[in-house]
C-alpha cells in the first residue's frame, strides 16, 4: 500500500513514515493541505493518514474530504482531539493519539483488508473507525 502522511511536525512525520515503512509499506510526506493536493494529483495513493490538526489554518477534517472527493484517496485522521460525527461521510475513521508504530502498522493493515472487501481481524483499540464510510467504501 501506498500511504500518504499529511502531517505539519516534522519529526511526529517522519516518525510515522519510518513506522510504515518497517512495516512493509511505502509512504510519503506532505507538511499541510496545498501539498498534499499536490502530490494526490500525481500520485495515485491507497490510503492518506491525515493529522486532524494541521499549521496554517489548514484542517486535516477538509483535506480529507478534499482528497476524497478530487482524488479518491480513502483518509484516516491522527489525532488526540474528539472528532464530530459528521466527519463520517469522507474520512474512514480515527486513529486517536498517541500510538505507537506498531498500532499504526495493524491499523494501516486493518484498513487496507477492509477497503478491499476483507476481514481486518483485531482492530487496535486506539482505532475508531466510522461504520456508514465503511458501507460506502465495501
Amino acid at each position: 500500500m501506498k500511504i500518504l502522511v499529511v502531517e505539519d511536525e516534522e519529526l511526529i512525520a517522519m516518525t510515522v513514515i519510518d513506522a510504515l515503512e518497517a512495516a512493509g509499506f511505502s509512504a510519503e510526506h506532505a507538511s499541510g493541505t496545498d501539498e498534499a493536493i499536490a502530490l494526490a494529483a500525481v500520485t495515485p495513493f491507497d490510503l492518506a493518514l491525515v493529522d486532524a490538526r494541521l499549521a496554517y489554518g489548514d484542517s486535516g477534517i477538509a483535506t480529507c474530504q478534499i482528497l476524497l472527493e478530487n482524488y479518491s484517496v480513502p483518509s484516516l485522521l491522527a489525532t488526540g482531539l474528539d472528532i464530530p460525527d459528521h466527519v463520517g461521510s469522507f474520512a474512514l475513521g480515527v486513529l486517536h493519539k498517541p500510538f505507537t508504530g506498531e498500532e499504526l502498522a495493524t491499523t494501516v493493515r486493518a484498513v487496507g483488508k477492509l477497503l478491499c472487501g476483507g476481514n481486518p481481524g483485531q482492530l487496535p483499540d486506539r482505532l475508531e473507525l466510522f461504520t456508514d464510510r465503511l458501507r460506502r467504501v465495501s
